[in-house]
Formats: structure tokens, sequence, C-alpha cells
């Protein structure tokens, strides 16, 4: 009987010591990611830019691929005509974020979306990321650039 009993008491030793990591690899696997707003003024450099046209009710996609260790990504659609609205969806290796409109950034009604994303485990979820960029209300044609840099 004491020998089961040792062998059940090493069990659940063994049980107890091994949870705390299976614990610890849930808490990475939920990162969230923080959203603020942009500096709308700062240059983009030679940050590698779409250049697109959109039309009422037109959806267009573009993808970035994040490299482990990535800190912080800043994102930036411009389309210059603040009486026409865009939206932008990020659509993230861990959940999709959004919608953005113009005021998202703190500045309403420049016809800009500026916001950097950042990880709250200090780096940003390695993966495609996926952004959409939807015609909410436009008039015509409208001209746009996106970064993500």
């Amino acid at each position: 009987m004491s020998v089961y009993r040792n062998a059940l008491l090493i069990l659940i030793g063994a049980a107890l010591l091994l949870a705390p990591v299976v614990s610890a690899q849930q808490v990475d696997l939920d990162q969230t990611i923080i959203v603020v707003p942009g500096d709308s003024s700062k240059s983009m450099g030679f940050a590698p830019r779409a250049y697109d046209t959109i039309t009422q009710g037109e959806t267009d996609y573009f993808t970035k691929s994040v490299s482990s260790g990535t800190s912080q990504l800043t994102l930036d659609l411009n389309w210059g005509t603040p009486s026409n609205s865009l939206t932008l969806w990020v659509n993230t290796p861990v959940g999709l974020y959004g919608p953005y409109y113009d005021s998202s950034d703190g500045i309403s009604s420049n016809g800009r979306i500026a916001l950097v994303m950042s990880g709250s485990g200090g780096s940003l979820p390695a993966g495609t990321w996926e952004f959409r960029v939807y015609g909410d209300s436009v008039s015509g044609v409208e001209d746009y650039t996106f970064v993500a840099y």
C-alpha cells in the first residue's frame, strides 16, 4: 500500500511542477496589441508605399510579413480628400483590429489615418498581417497611399 501511496505522491508532485510551465505558454499566446495615434506630420522616409484608387463600397487588401522581434508597426493611410471617408482594418495573427476612421489618429477630417501598433509583451506577433482599406463613403474615385513600416 505504501508503494502505491508514494507513487501517487510523486505523480501529483510532478503534475504540480509541470502546471506552471503549461500556463506560461498559454499566456504568451494570448498577446494583445496596443494601438495609439501616430504622428501624421512625420515623414515616412523611404518606406515602400502602395499607391491605389478606391470607389464607394470597394475593399483593397495589402499584406506585410512581420518578423519575430518587431517592436512596433507604423501605419499610414492617406487619401487627402477629407470629404471622402476610408476605413482601415488590420488582421493580425492574434486577431482583427478596427475599424479605424479618419478621426482614429486624433485628427479628424484630414483624409488620413496614422497609427502605431505595438505588442503588449514588447514585440508584435510574427506572421502575415493583412490590411483592408474600405471605401466607406467615396464620391467618384479616390487616390490614396498606404504604408506599413
